[in-house]
């Protein structure tokens, strides 16, 4: 593929997916232009077809999506509930800092009014994890515990944050539920498997091994560590923190995303700018 051709995609993609409307649009489309002129034609083809299965939510778009995860709780769980408790998702080490997830709890309280199916709901918002974890709180009969967050990559936010949450005995599994704008797809299967539902408006794959077809796989994985050698100093975070194989851009770029996408590289003594970088974009 030549870098025209690879041009003439991007921008259909830009178009079709609406990007044009988007923050930051003509910076990101620069971006990407001149790292698929500095790509040989199999690296620039595997980033096209990852481009075009790529998802960019921008900031603006936060309540919206927000509030659509929120519909998707069932309607039967819904009946029976009274009370809901909503608490960020957060590390201990984080709490009181102002992240998307406390951002998110803020635009829920605002735009509660819209969530028709919650209309005989009480919200109550909660902070800070001595308000849950101290022995006198529980979770009764017709409440439940929703954990807010925008994105849940690897999990290990997660995984601190209910940690530190179940040091109260009284919350168990069935009564907490995740509420996400995004989610990586295998997160999602696990957290699952150990009882808590989840509802989010974007589940990310893995965006090499859970393509088709399945015999291409180790090819591309061999095309994006060759990409990767771009990357000065990227090891650490190769095909995605953990190996995410992210494709997903949020108010920032997850490190579970791909990081062609989002970190400097160079070719040969000229640095650029990545896509997404996450200099230019909101960190929160």
């Amino acid at each position: 593929m030549t870098t025209i051709e690879a041009i003439s995609i991007l921008n259909k993609v830009f178009k079709t997916k609406k990007w044009t409307e988007a923050d930051l649009d003509e910076f990101v489309f620069d971006n990407f232009c001149v790292l698929l002129d500095n790509l040989n034609e199999s690296q620039r083809s595997l980033v096209v077809e990852l481009i075009e299965r790529y998802c960019w939510i921008s900031l603006s778009e936060y309540p919206e999506r927000i509030l659509k995860a929120l519909e998707y709780v069932e309607d039967e769980k819904l009946n029976q509930l009274k009370t809901v408790y909503l608490f960020p998702i957060v590390k201990p080490k984080d709490e009181g800092k102002f992240k998307s997830a406390q951002f998110l709890m803020y635009q829920i309280k605002v735009f509660k009014r819209h969530l028709k199916k919650y209309t005989h709901i009480k919200f109550k918002f909660i902070s800070k994890f001595k308000d849950l974890t101290t022995p006198s709180f529980s979770i009764k009969e017709g409440e439940a515990l929703f954990l807010i967050d925008d994105y849940i990559g690897s999990g290990e936010t997660f995984e601190e944050c209910i940690t530190e949450i179940k040091k109260n005995k009284n919350i168990t599994n069935e009564r907490i539920n995740t509420v996400t704008i995004a989610c990586q797809a295998d997160t999602l299967d696990l957290l699952k498997e150990d009882g808590i539902s989840c509802y989010t408006d974007f589940q990310s794959e893995k965006g090499i091994s859970d393509s088709k077809p399945s015999s291409l796989v180790q090819e591309k994985i061999d095309i994006m560590l060759e990409i990767e050698k771009l990357i000065p100093g990227g090891s650490h975070v190769s095909l995605g923190y953990k190996e995410s194989e992210a494709l997903i851009t949020l108010a920032r770029t997850p490190d579970n995303t791909f990081p062609i996408f989002w970190k400097t590289y160079r070719v040969g003594m000229q640095k650029y700018d990545a896509p997404f970088s996450r200099e230019e974009t909101v960190e929160l």
